[in-house]
């Protein structure tokens, strides 16, 4: 099981980087122009997504302007150059699209991290209301002997795409200087 679900993981992992390339790049311009500019980068994750507030907040690749949006009801009023990052486990979350439409009314830069699309694949929900998104598409991974599977690795997906991020602004940073 391990072989199988390290096989599909880093599979995965390969699939999110060369599909979202070119938006990590743009999410990525966009967040640094926020740390460059002296404002703020706002984050909001709701369900397993929360796994990266941890690390945006208090780990070591961290960013010293991050400040973390709890709820729609403490929506900060934001700046021209301040962006907001949502992570929502489904395109169909409703505090992520409740967030992303108080945001919107602000005219910033919204960017999404979507752990799958949810059930209704015809419905973008969340998608709609941002300007970049990165989906995941994550599935359960292993097969069991009965045809289901286990093993649904959005929260290391996560994770993965945080630090993605976090190098692609780090090198950018660089050019900057």
């Amino acid at each position: 099981m391990l072989q199988i679900f390290t096989t599909q993981l880093s599979g995965k992992m390969k699939m999110v980087k060369d599909t979202y390339e070119d938006v990590f790049e743009d999410c990525s311009r966009i967040l640094a122009q926020s740390i460059i500019s002296g404002h703020t980068i706002y984050l909001f994750a709701t369900g397993e997504m929360k796994c990266v507030l941890p690390q945006a907040l208090y780990g070591n690749d961290r960013f010293e302007n991050v400040k973390l949006v709890e709820d729609a009801n403490n929506v900060p009023t934001l700046k021209d150059q301040d962006s907001f990052l949502i992570f929502a486990p489904s395109s169909l979350d409703e505090s992520s699209i409740q967030m992303a439409r108080l945001v919107a009314e602000q005219n910033n830069s919204i960017m999404a991290v979507i752990g799958n699309k949810g059930t209704d694949q015809s419905d973008k929900g969340l998608e709609e209301l941002v300007d970049l998104t990165i989906n995941l598409q994550v599935h359960s991974m292993v097969p069991q002997d009965d045809g289901s599977r286990i093993g649904t690795p959005v929260a290391v997906l996560a994770l993965y795409v945080y630090h993605c991020l976090h190098l692609t602004i780090v090198d950018i940073l660089a050019e900057y200087e």
